[in-house]
């Protein structure tokens, strides 16, 4: 394997066939005068064959040059990646840095047989380099050696020997059967809100009412994009344990494969929307160090669950909670209650939350800080003591003239934060003082 070699002769069409698509879209437009018919007849198709044809030749021949440039190189101690024509571009990833190696596939890619290979490396970035495109069994045979590689359990074996793919991981933790995705989808406020307003819509253009429809358009369009890009996410959804964390399997039309190790967990947050509640569904988050796409983005890894689904998933990313009970624990933190230690928000609260006073609380326990807030949609944060980044003081005017106050735990890798919300100023008060000491003393 110490030799370098290029990947798949059709990866560059994976990522430029737009390219095409938009050749064909420059010709349809020119021709918008014409009837279908005329389109595809006469001296004018046959110059825009002969103009179209070159610059297709031209488009392929970018693409074999971008094929051909582009190399990689597996060492016993590197992963090397080559690219680049005119700027070259080189990328290196040491083996015994790699956390976690993770499997793409993009809609062309997957009609193709194709996969792409991104690599989680130990230093809290995001994904520094990857792979585009192989084989799909040859990329998992890839994995499967790096990732013995980086164990220390075995040498590359020979480029020529085939393996079938890696098998999935098992148990499996969590899956999400299509039928409780949709029902779940539809049981958010978003997608509500936009089906009452796609039946404004239609009412409207039936009675004529141009502009008003116009309005309308764009919050339309904006949840047409969040309704896919949550079902893209969570389509065919599965986490199965390894020996390290997770593995995450998801996808609709664009699949992923993804490693997540327990130990770049940096917070949890699971929480329950107002609909879900009646249903006993859950959706569960992380920050998460160098694993998400975008550097701020929670990491999604139960889409909608039930308890014992969640209670699967914990025992995975936070297996102590350092309470005992921690089934019942988890329970409560998640619905409501003061039970197992839990402080809740005091009665002077009700003035300023008067529906959800009675569930905002929080434990601190041997291992963790776990908060709760939220009346028709319920979250509960868990925030391990040695995950915390630093704390903020809340207390605004309303909150000082009941003696009340609220304490925020930050972490690293996404938007998760727990909330000690509306609590009595000093217990408050109290918690960030023995916060502060355990962080200086960590």
């Amino acid at each position: 394997m110490n030799q370098w070699q290029r990947v798949h002769p059709a990866s560059p069409f994976v990522h430029g066939w737009l390219a095409i698509v938009g050749l064909l879209w420059v010709y349809w437009q020119n021709t918008d005068e014409l009837s279908w018919a005329d389109r595809f007849s006469g001296s004018r198709l046959t110059w825009t064959v002969a103009i179209g044809s070159a610059a297709l030749l031209l488009v392929l021949i970018f693409y074999a040059l971008s094929w051909y440039f582009t190399r990689y190189k597996i060492s016993e101690t590197h992963v090397y990646v080559n690219s680049g024509m005119i700027f070259r571009s080189q990328k290196q990833a040491r083996i015994d840095k790699v956390q976690g190696i993770d499997i793409a596939q993009p809609l062309v890619a997957r009609l193709l047989g194709l996969a792409e290979l991104r690599f989680d490396v130990a230093d809290g970035s995001a994904s520094v380099m990857r792979l585009s495109f192989l084989r799909k069994a040859h990329a998992h045979q890839l994995r499967t050696e790096i990732l013995a590689l980086a164990q220390g359990e075995v040498a590359a074996p020979s480029e020529d020997v085939e393996q079938p793919p890696a098998a999935e991981p098992v148990p499996l933790m969590a899956k999400v059967p299509a039928g409780r995705l949709l029902a779940s989808l539809l049981l958010r406020v978003p997608t509500i809100i936009g089906l009452l307003g796609a039946l404004s819509v239609g009412i409207v253009s039936i009675t004529g009412n141009g502009a008003f429809v116009a309005g309308l358009l764009p919050i339309l369009l904006g949840f047409g994009g969040w309704f896919y890009k949550e079902l893209n996410n969570s389509w065919n959804f599965s986490a199965s344990a390894t020996d390290t964390g997770l593995r995450i399997s998801h996808g609709l039309a664009d699949t992923k494969q993804q490693s997540l190790p327990a130990g770049r967990v940096q917070s949890i947050q699971v929480s329950s929307p107002a609909f879900w509640r009646l249903l006993g569904w859950y959706r569960v988050e992380v920050n998460a160090l160098g694993v998400g796409d975008e550097e701020f983005s929670n990491l999604l890894v139960l889409p909608v669950g039930d308890f014992n689904a969640v209670t699967q998933v914990m025992g995975i990313l936070l297996p102590d909670l350092g309470a005992e009970n921690q089934r019942e624990v988890l329970l409560t933190a998640i619905t409501t209650g003061t039970t197992h230690g839990f402080i809740n928000s005091p009665v002077r609260a009700k003035t300023l939350s008067p529906g959800a006073w009675k569930h905002q609380a929080f434990l601190a326990t041997q291992n963790c800080v776990i908060t709760r807030f939220g009346w028709l949609s319920r979250s509960a944060a868990f925030v391990p003591h040695n995950r915390i980044q630093g704390m903020g003081w809340q207390q605004g005017p309303w909150e000082r003239r009941h003696d009340l106050a609220g304490v925020r735990l930050y972490s690293a890798g996404g938007t998760i934060i727990g909330y000690l919300h509306q609590l009595d100023a000093s217990v408050a008060s109290e918690f960030f003082a023995v916060q502060a000491k355990r962080q200086v003393e960590r």
